[in-house]
């Protein structure tokens, strides 16, 4: 009878060279999957970025109809376009009221470069079109010299990334809101 339970517990068992086998087929299936994996996490983290953007412009659609229709003064932080005393803010200063909050200016493939990031040379990493600062929301006009051209705000954009880190592209929101990587 004890014979028996031995030969029986020998038959159940994983022999080392079977259990070397498995972990190698498991580990090629890993690493084949590990490039779509990381086209998957990349995705998702531009459309992370896609959202940021679109709550951007819907701070600055907000902020606009909270100042007669026109959009706010903003300034980028470490590029000041603005003389100071001006009146023109960061997009924290400008937008924080609607929503936006540090987390919101950070694009999260700008921040995959640590210490060489947008986020950390420029404070955003989205960068503020002034085309539009103190215009009118309804019928924007860019100038051209002296000769105002009528515009539709869903061809302006509003905000960038400041490089293409998006496959090549860079997200923007635009004037009504809509977000595109171009």
């Amino acid at each position: 009878m004890k014979l028996s339970y031995l030969r029986r517990r020998r038959v159940i068992a994983f022999t080392l060279v079977e259990l070397i086998v498995v972990i190698a087929i498991i580990g090629l299936m890993a690493s084949l999957l590990m490039p779509a994996i990381q086209t998957v996490i990349m995705r998702a983290r531009s459309e992370q970025c896609s959202t940021n953007l679109r709550s951007i412009g819907v701070a600055a659609i907000q902020a606009a109809t909270d100042n007669n229709n026109t959009y706010p003064e903003i300034d980028q932080a470490a590029i000041p376009i603005y003389p100071a005393g001006s009146g023109a803010t960061n997009l924290i200063g400008a937008l924080g009221p609607y929503g936006i909050t540090t987390n919101t200016i950070q694009c999260p493939v700008d921040m995959m470069a640590g210490g060489n990031s947008s986020f950390q040379q420029y404070k955003s990493s989205y960068e503020w079109r002034p085309a539009l600062d103190n215009e009118s929301t309804v019928s924007p006009v860019i100038y051209f010299g002296n000769t105002p051209i009528p515009v539709n705000t869903s061809r302006i954009r509003l905000c960038t990334d400041f490089l293409p880190l998006h496959n090549g592209k860079m997200n923007a929101v635009y004037g009504d809101g809509h977000v595109r990587a171009r």
